[in-house]
């Protein structure tokens, strides 16, 4: 029988692909990213209970797929969120806070709103908070997605009780 382990890693790889391919393409998208972001969170959630509950031939409770799904979206997302700020320093992808800011120039907002906007932009774009915020979505979106793939792949029997994962 396949470890529990061997799926979540293999939806936090679909996670941290997928993550990395949007912040490539989608750089500046805006609301759109985060749609985006949302829906990924989503598929690797499903992607890791697909894999477990298909090699395995087995149908699993909500509950394991929610487990599951919760700890794919935790790890992807701190492999994510330190990758993508490994990528903006090495210079390969652009700074978010900056696209923002000049997506804001372009709209001819005034002195005062700017700074307004730079401080929001300064407390949000802060790497604890950027973490903290994507650790806590990718959990519960993760969770949400484990718990849609336990009951859209039913494949056979129950789950065999396991010692832990």
């Amino acid at each position: 029988m396949t470890s529990k382990w061997t799926s979540i890693l293999i939806g936090v790889l679909a996670y941290v692909f997928l993550s990395l391919l949007s912040n490539v393409l989608a750089a500046g998208a805006g609301p759109f990213a985060a749609v985006i972001g949302c829906l990924i969170v989503l598929v690797s959630g499903i992607v890791a209970v697909w894999h477990y509950t298909s090699t395995n031939g087995l149908t699993i409770p909500g509950g394991t797929g929610a487990g599951m799904g919760a700890l794919v979206g935790l790890m992807g997302a701190l492999i994510s969120v330190t990758l993508t700020y490994a990528l903006i320093s090495a210079g390969v992808l652009p700074d978010p806070s900056e696209l923002a800011l000049q997506q804001m120039r372009e709209r001819g907002l005034s002195p005062e709103e700017m700074e307004q906007a730079q401080g929001m932009a300064q407390m949000f774009s802060s790497p604890l908070v950027v973490t903290l915020v994507a650790a806590l979505f990718g959990a519960v979106g993760g969770a949400v997605g484990g718990a849609v793939g336990a009951s859209l792949f039913k494949k056979g029997g129950p789950e065999p009780a396991e010692p832990g994962f």
